[in-house]
């Protein structure tokens, strides 16, 4: 009698974790995206979705929620539920609003969960721009200091925190101009209303192909793999290079094994074919990196953003 209790007892003790692993995810699992639809880290996200319900068997919904440099998504996303059927996108632009500006939210705010994807920035012009080569650019800001229009994804954002640090190098002073979104800096730069826009690969990709925008340098160290014949900035005489990463967090409190369960869903999705070659044609750099790599690497980033910042006397937060 006594060994059928004790039996019982464990038996009872694991019915919890076992139920977490099996029920989870019990519903569709929403991932807020502070940004606008067409914008990189949508993408990255909307070109998984196809896949990701083969592993985690349950649809993956994207919320949009745009404007004020991610700031209101974030807010919103604190209200929220923990309990694993609500993340994040979590990107460099989470970052570095927080050091341009007081946000409610900081760079701990978030459970870092794994990054899926890497991309350096690069400038792009409308079709019909006189620009043919980043220098042509440069020399035109030079001439004309603060006159010439430059899109970015949101004042405070990564795009224009890059685009910051780039005038400081080049030894130049843009116009910034900000958009709710990569998607739309894209559409602003199509339409001609800025002479040029910043932005990260997957924006701008199919307009590129499709003849509406020509690329006029990429910040990367090399050029990249899938678009050979762009030039990076310091093949163009500018020693500069600087890219954004794009991941997922969780929101504090939530159980670990729903979040792992989650990472371990999205971690063979990206390593599924069919993903790979849909992020491939979509121009989307895939580059995994784990819970405590990418915690880590968040935190690295934080006080780079900090520093940078502080060092430019940029934004008002430090002022």
């Amino acid at each position: 009698m006594k060994r059928i209790t004790v039996a019982a007892a464990v038996l009872a003790g694991l019915l919890p974790a076992i139920a977490v692993a099996d029920d989870y995810p019990s519903r569709d699992v929403e991932l807020m995206v502070p940004w606008g639809a067409g914008g990189a880290t949508d993408i990255v996200f909307r070109t998984m979705m196809p896949v990701l319900p083969k592993y985690l068997k349950k649809q993956l919904i994207i919320v949009n929620i745009p404007g004020g440099g991610a700031v209101p998504g974030y807010v919103e996303a604190l209200t929220k539920k923990n309990d694993g059927h609500y993340l994040v996108a979590w990107a460099t632009a989470s970052l570095t609003k927080t050091h341009m500006s007081k946000t409610p939210f900081s760079g701990e705010s978030f459970v870092p969960v794994m990054n899926v994807a890497t991309s350096p920035c690069w400038i792009l012009a409308p079709k019909n721009s006189p620009y043919k080569t980043l220098t042509d650019l440069v020399n035109d800001a030079k001439a004309r200091p603060g006159k010439v229009n430059l899109g970015n994804a949101g004042a405070g954002g990564g795009t224009h925190m890059i685009a910051l640090a780039f005038e400081n190098t080049a030894g130049v002073k843009f116009n910034h101009v900000p958009h709710a979104g990569g998607g739309p800096t894209i559409v602003a730069a199509v339409a001609g209303h800025v002479d040029a826009a910043i932005a990260s690969p997957p924006e701008g990709v199919a307009q590129m192909q499709g003849g509406d925008l020509k690329v006029l340098g990429v910040f990367s160290e090399k050029r990249l793999k899938q678009f050979p014949d762009v030039a990076t900035a310091t093949e163009q005489g500018i020693k500069f290079s600087l890219s954004q990463w794009r991941g997922i967090a969780a929101l504090k409190g939530t159980d670990p094994k729903k979040i792992q369960a989650f990472h371990d869903a999205v971690k063979k999705t990206v390593e599924d074919p069919e993903y790979i070659a849909a992020a491939e044609k979509a121009g989307v750099i895939i580059d995994y990196m784990g819970p405590e790599d990418f915690k880590k690497m968040v935190a690295g980033e934080d006080k780079f953003y900090e520093s940078l910042v502080k060092e430019n006397k940029l934004g008002d937060k430090y002022k």
